[in-house]
């Protein structure tokens, strides 16, 4: 797609924030699961880095995200063509971001076994938390979709449905693990999947864009 002309550099560093934002969190998530005390990246979702005593850690990564993701919507909006679709693209792109800053500003409840020795609860705090990590998949799943069309390739459908079908199976795992049907369940890796896969993508269609542009 034809991107209006703009200052390049400021624009290269714009898009650009899109490949930081998943290395970001895609690096970050990674090693502070596998170090951190109790924590199973098997069953625990990303959100739980956010608890504990190191919690400022996910706090601080999911916020920085949103920031990042917040800079590649503006990239986005001043370098590429207006239409229907890079408008809704950029929207969903700042949707996802928003989406990560609330989740951040909003903690998920404890529970499946952490923080370690921390009583699994179930408050309105953590309705709205899990309310709001389905809204930011809904709009990254949508711009993957996007983004495949304003690049021209199927990819995008295809990005899309592995978030789709691994975040859903997360949550059907999740809910059976919490009520003592299943114990265990690998919510947290299908949970993994989604958003690695949606970020890596975001990342991939930036540094392609910033390429041709």
């Amino acid at each position: 797609m034809d991107r209006v002309p703009f200052r390049p550099y400021f624009r290269v560093a714009l898009l650009g924030a899109g490949p930081a934002a998943a290395v970001l969190v895609i690096v970050v998530v990674t090693v502070d699961g596998a170090t951190r005390a109790g924590y199973d990246p098997w069953r625990n979702w990303i959100s739980q880095l956010a608890l504990g005593p190191r919690g400022w850690l996910g706090v601080a990564t999911m916020t920085g995200c949103g920031v990042l993701l917040a800079a590649y919507a503006v990239g986005l909006r001043l370098c590429l063509s207006p239409s229907r679709t890079t408008r809704w693209l950029v929207r969903l792109v700042l949707l996802c971001a928003l989406g990560f800053a609330f989740v951040a500003a909003v903690p998920i409840d404890p529970g499946l076994d952490f923080p370690p020795g921390v009583p699994a609860v179930h408050t309105p705090r953590g309705f709205v938390h899990q309310a709001g990590a389905i809204v930011l998949f809904a709009g990254g799943t949508g711009a993957a979709v996007l983004f495949g069309r304003c690049l021209r390739t199927a990819a995008g459908w295809w990005v899309a449905a592995v978030m789709a079908v691994a975040f859903t199976g997360a949550c059907l795992l999740v809910t059976l693990d919490v009520l003592g049907v299943l114990a265990g369940t690998p919510s947290g890796l299908l949970e993994r999947v989604a958003l690695f896969t949606g970020l890596g993508w975001i990342g991939a269609a930036g540094v392609r864009l910033c390429r041709s542009g």
